[in-house]
């Protein structure tokens, strides 16, 4: 599963100049089949994301795994765009929806030279 997070995150920002930080704290091996596709996607999802859009510098992935598993992707970009088209982040919500889980989409906790950055947060519980 740490594999398949890492080449989540490597496979899009491998022709970029983007920074990354890649944290997983807790047993990876907890996560039942499903629920690790689901976040291998979300990575997949959000890591694209900010590669595509954000203009960002730097990109922070970190995945806590305790009760829930947590998977936070925060970029130093310019932040949301007005004209936002969400196909991709309606599927990051609809697969909390599925796991009884959350979703969020918030400006990031520390902003950027470009703007106020972002910060995508999902989580699910294991069982």
């Amino acid at each position: 599963m740490r594999q398949r997070i890492e080449d989540a995150v490597h496979q899009p920002t491998a022709d970029t100049a983007i920074g990354t930080s890649l944290r997983i704290s807790g047993p990876l091996s907890v996560l039942d089949g499903e629920l690790a596709d689901h976040v291998e996607a979300v990575v997949r999802e959000a890591v694209t994301n900010a590669v595509r859009h954000s203009g960002a510098d730097t990109l922070m992935i970190s995945i806590t795994i305790a009760d829930d598993v947590d998977v936070v992707v925060e970029d130093n970009g310019r932040g949301v765009p007005s004209n936002l088209t969400p196909s991709g982040l309606n599927n990051l919500a609809s697969r909390a929806e599925q796991r009884k889980g959350s979703y969020s989409l918030t400006t990031a906790t520390t902003a950027g030279p470009l703007g106020p950055g972002t910060r995508v947060r999902w989580t699910a519980p294991l069982a």
